[in-house]
């Protein structure tokens, strides 16, 4: 006897499945929404950074639970002599799964680890059931139809393992393709994720192309379902596509992209990343906004890093008029000149803008490079710096004053005769 007729041999003795046991597949679908249920949770939760056989079997809790209720499954049957091919199956499959995995998680690269699992799960489950006599015929002649297509269960499966198989191998193309994109140093950041967000899109619908091809779906007869889609798109989703099409305009024409520091409608912070239908933001306080393209596009928005890095601050600041206002500026610019964050190159500067009622006017203006750190934090810095600087050269910061004059009244104010008072 063959390897290949041992193998089919241990996967089902019996060569095929009957229609009586397909109690034992309700059984397997029943196990796995178990072990979803109370291991999946905690499985996905293990943090991956390099592939290991640890990594690998905390992550694959949820299978081996799986797994080892089949097996049990199996010893049952066996022990009460009653046939159970479906539970043989599933077993045997699953403890050369175990191995697939095992083995590949020696790859340290966690992505390569996965991609070839994948590879020899797939293969390995379509040769497992190709060698069980006639599953495929009967899949086969279990169809229905649609209208003037008729589909078939093993049509449908065929389908959606081409989708899963062809879309993993253009996912882990345009995951190469976006690392090479990344490394053009001429391409603006925006422009890189536009032409990785187009590359997806292309190989998704490639990918969905031919699994439908592989159900036998004619395509041609998708051309009016998808006039139909685009008709209910543009009247029903009016929003969804106005954002996604003013997404793609901001990629476009670089306006803003991620990284840059942005105000817009009181929302100050810097764009984490930009998505098809909106831009996330952070602010100083760690919120994360997530506004609308359109709004981007239709609204006043102020871009901080648009052209450069560099921000100019102003800071109106009020002195005494018996103090020298030459000494103030030297003293003002040398208070902000001493903070770290102020650049010395544009020098800050100093301006009379005028006497007020209770002081003389100075405006304090300086330029920083780094707004990602936020604005109102080193005007903080640069104002305690000043207070400091004027309180050493006793230099006082005026409040509002107002003098009173009470004036004599010319107007006599007629008496109150003793007899005209009110009586209490």
């Amino acid at each position: 006897m063959t390897l290949l007729e041992q193998w089919r041999a241990l996967l089902v003795p019996s060569g095929t499945f009957q229609t009586q046991d397909l109690w034992q597949l309700l059984v397997v679908i029943v196990l796995f929404a178990i072990s979803s249920k109370t291991l999946g949770a905690k499985a996905n939760a293990v943090a991956i950074t390099r592939s290991s056989p640890t990594v690998w079997l905390k992550r694959n809790l949820c299978f081996l639970a799986l797994w080892g209720a089949i097996v049990i499954a199996l010893g049952i049957c066996v022990f009460l002599k009653t046939d159970a091919p479906i539970f043989r199956f599933f077993s045997y499959l699953g403890g050369v799964w175990i191995v697939i995995g095992l083995l590949t998680s020696f790859i340290r690269a966690h992505f390569w680890a996965k991609s070839i699992a994948a590879v020899c799960y797939f293969f390995t489950g379509m040769f497992s059931l190709s060698l069980v006599d006639d599953s495929i015929h009967t899949l086969q002649d279990f169809h229905f139809t649609i209208g003037t297509h008729t589909l078939s269960a093993w049509g449908i499966l065929s389908g959606i393992l081409a989708f899963a198989f062809t879309l993993w191998i253009f996912l882990a193309m345009a995951k190469v393709i976006e690392t090479q994109i990344t490394r053009v140093p001429r391409l603006s950041p925006s422009l890189k994720v536009l032409i990785a967000k187009m590359i997806r899109i292309v190989f998704i619908a490639v990918a969905t192309a031919i699994a439908l091809s592989s159900m036998g779906v004619n395509l041609s007869a998708l051309t009016v379902f998808g006039g139909a889609i685009g008709l209910g798109v543009g009247f029903g989703l009016q929003k969804v596509v106005s954002n996604f099409i003013s997404g793609i305009l901001l990629l476009v024409d670089n306006s803003i992209k991620p990284g840059d520091v942005i105000e817009i409608d009181g929302t100050y912070g810097w764009i984490n990343n930009m998505r098809a239908r909106y831009a996330s933001v952070i602010t100083r306080d760690g919120t994360e906004h997530l506004i609308p393209n359109e709004d981007l596009i239709t609204q006043r928005v102020i871009n901080w890093t648009f052209t450069n890095n560099l921000v100019r601050m102003k800071i109106p600041i009020g002195v005494s008029y018996n103090s020298d206002p030459h000494q103030c500026i030297q003293l003002v610019i040398a208070a902000a000149e001493s903070i770290e964050r102020v650049l010395a190159d544009p020098t800050p500067v100093c301006h009379v803008l005028g006497f007020g009622d209770s002081s003389i006017d100075l405006e304090l203006r300086f330029w920083i490079s780094d707004p990602t750190s936020g604005v109102t934090n080193v005007k903080s810095q640069v104002l305690l710096n000043i207070w400091d600087t004027f309180k050493a050269n006793n230099i006082e910061i005026p409040y509002p004053q107002r003098d009173l004059h009470i004036r004599s009244s010319e107007v006599t104010m007629p008496s109150t005769a003793e007899g005209d008072r009110p009586q209490s």
